[in-house]
This record gives structure tokens, C-alpha cells and sequence, in this order.
């Protein structure tokens, strides 16, 4: 039996520690003399990329004209203009009840349902999310938000206040529930269309979408103040148009399974798991944050502007029923005493009595 072992070693290319080897191994069999080759290539070419290396890099025409970012840009576009509704209708409400002489505690009333239904939504609007899509929550919450304006044509002037709170508490909650319903979208839509891994493009584009919405969340401020101006109808009108606007681009430009589960979806159960420590921490620090800025923000803070200086009030300031500028901005001409006297008893006095459009651009 002849066998024979040959062994080359070709020079490296583009790599000095590229290495190949070539064995070509010959036999004979014992008694036909048929030969049997068997050949074995181990080579490293270093002119192929990593597969690491290559799901690293940006994806080829990655921005906003590419149509993997459609979703993004029909979802914030949606969610940007839902926002300064969201905006307006709490200072519509608020300097509204200001208007009609309520108290900053029964205008408190009014937003209670409004802040609850936000957090039970919260809870809620993911688990629908995860199993009907981002397209059904969105248009769920823009109906929920023309409903919620709807209601409030139905404030009537000759209701008795705690008519009035029921009902607009009530009209706020549905307001509540469509603000969470309409954040998910805008919140999840940045992390469906970012490439796997690339959180610095992530963080962008949340950052840039946050931007936007808390911008635009102070126009809502500004534009629901000023339209108050023209007529409480006006306002509501002008911002039910918005979200009709809005509409078409969430029921038609967007896929129904956008957003949708691949696997089983989550339980209540395994949702109230408490075992991670950050992430406690965390929500009880939002909660301590959101809480201590609406007890300020939400309603004393825009009461205290409105209202009147205290020394500008009583019968050392006598004034002209005809003559709408002789007291001062917050103040009111009475004319059964013919003097100045606060156009909200139970909003007190001792503010900067600037008028509905300079809080609505001072808060925005």
C-alpha cells in the first residue's frame, strides 16, 4: 500500500495572519488499485466582514424619508396635534369655572376623574396595545377626546354648581382616558421603527418627539386662553377640528397589526410583579413628581394669577358699570354698589389679575 501526504501553503493575502492549508491526501486500495482524493480548505480572508461588524452598521438610508419611519411620522403627527387639545381643554375648564365664580377646590373636583382615569388607562392601554395595535388605541382615544368636547357644549349657565362639577368631572374623565389611550402610540412608535440596537437613534428620536409635545402642549395653553376670548363654543369648536384633522392619518395610514404582540401577551399577574427594586423606586418617584406638580400647577397657580389685587377692591375704588376699564384686570364693576369687587368670590383676591390670554401664555 502506497500513501502519500502532500502539504502547501500558499502565501497570505491581505492579512499576515490569514492562514490556509491544503491537504490532498492520496490512497490506493489494496487489490483494485482505485484511487480515493479527499480534499479539506480551512482559509480566514479578512476581506469578509464580521457578521457583528455588519449588523452594527446604519441601516442604509436610515431617516425621515424613508418609509421604515412611516409609522413615526403618522403617529406623531397625530399625537402632536391631539396634544394641544389635550392642553386647551384644561385651561378652557379651568378659566371657564373661573368665570362662573367656582371655588379653586370645586375646580379641583373637576380634574379628579380627569388624573385617575389617566393612571388606570396606563395600566390598561398596553395590554389592548399589545393585542389590537397601536392604529386601534389611537383612534379609540381621538373618539374618546371629540366625546369629551362634546360634553362640555353641554355646560349650561343656569345649572347649579355641584350639577355642574358631576357633570364636567365626568366629561373630564373621558378626556383622561383618551390622553393615555393617544400617549401610547406616540411613546411606543420610537422604539418599533429604531433598528435593533442603535439607542443613541432612540434616544433622538424620543427626546425629539418629548420636545415637540411639551411645546405644543403650551400652544394648547395659549390657543384654549385666547379662543375664550372670542367664546367658550369658539374654543371647543376650533379644537374638536384639530382632532378631526387628526384622524385620517391614524385610521388610514397605518397597519392594524402595528404594535401587536408576536407572542402570548402579559397578565395582570405578571404585570404587579414587585421584585425589581429600581423599578419601584422609579415609579414612586413619578409619582411624587407628577403629584407635586399638579398641586401647584393644575389649579393654584392659574388662580392666583387671575385674581385680583386685595387693595384694589371695596368701596375706596368706586367705579362706572359703563366703564369696563375702570377697575382692574380681575376685578369687576358691580352695579348694585358701584364699586370694584372680585369676579370670583371663591377664587379670593391678592393675584396678579392678568387677564385668560396672558395666563394661557404664561403657563404654556
Amino acid at each position: 500500500t502506497v500513501h502519500d501526504n502532500i502539504i502547501m501553503e500558499p502565501p497570505t493575502i491581505n492579512d499576515e495572519n490569514a492562514s490556509s492549508a491544503v491537504e490532498l491526501e492520496l490512497g490506493n486500495t489494496s487489490g483494485g488499485g482505485s484511487a480515493s482524493t479527499s480534499l479539506n480548505v480551512d482559509q480566514n480572508n479578512s476581506s469578509t466582514k464580521p457578521e457583528s461588524l455588519e449588523e452594527e452598521e446604519e441601516p442604509k438610508g436610515w431617516g425621515f424619508s424613508d418609509p421604515r419611519l412611516r409609522p413615526f411620522v403618522i403617529i406623531s403627527i397625530t399625537y402632536l396635534l391631539f396634544t394641544v387639545t389635550d392642553g386647551a381643554i384644561r385651561m378652557i375648564v379651568l378659566l371657564h369655572a373661573y368665570n362662573k365664580s367656582f371655588s379653586a377646590l370645586q375646580v379641583a373636583f373637576m380634574f379628579t376623574l380627569y388624573e385617575l382615569a389617566g393612571v388606570f388607562t396606563n395600566l390598561a392601554a398596553g395590554m389592548m396595545g399589545a393585542r389590537w395595535g397601536i392604529r386601534f388605541t389611537l383612534i379609540v382615544g381621538l373618539c374618546l377626546q371629540i366625546f369629551s368636547y362634546g360634553l362640555l357644549f353641554g355646560w349650561k349657565d343656569d345649572w347649579s354648581q355641584r350639577t355642574a362639577i358631576i357633570y364636567v368631572t365626568i366629561a373630564q374623565m373621558f378626556a383622561g382616558i383618551a390622553k393615555d389611550l393617544t400617549k401610547l402610540g406616540g411613546k411606543t412608535v420610537t422604539k418599533l421603527v429604531t433598528p435593533e440596537g442603535k439607542h443613541t437613534r432612540l434616544f433622538q428620536l424620543v427626546s425629539l418627539l418629548t420636545g415637540w409635545k411639551n411645546s405644543l402642549k403650551g400652544v394648547g395653553y395659549f390657543l384654549g386662553s385666547a379662543l375664550l376670548e372670542v367664546s367658550y363654543e369658539a374654543a371647543l369648536g376650533f379644537m374638536i377640528g384639530l382632532i378631526v384633522i387628526a384622524m385620517p392619518f391614524a385610521i388610514f395610514g397605518l397597519d392594524k397589526n402595528l404594535g401587536t404582540a408576536k407572542k402570548k401577551n402579559s397578565s395582570l399577574k405578571e404585570i404587579f410583579v414587585l421584585d425589581n427594586f429600581n423599578l419601584n423606586v422609579l415609579s414612586l418617584a413619578r409619582l411624587f413628581l407628577f403629584a407635586s406638580r399638579d398641586f401647584w400647577f393644575e389649579v393654584p397657580l392659574p388662580f392666583y394669577l387671575r385674581s385680583p389685587n386685595c387693595l384694589a377692591l371695596g368701596p375706596f375704588f368706586p367705579c362706572s358699570p359703563q366703564d369696563v376699564d375702570t377697575c382692574t384686570s380681575g376685578a369687576v364693576c358691580d352695579p348694585t354698589l358701584d364699586y370694584c369687587t372680585n369676579g370670583n368670590e371663591g377664587g379670593g383676591c391678592g393675584g396678579t389679575g392678568l387677564g385668560k390670554v396672558v395666563v394661557g401664555a404664561f403657563l404654556g
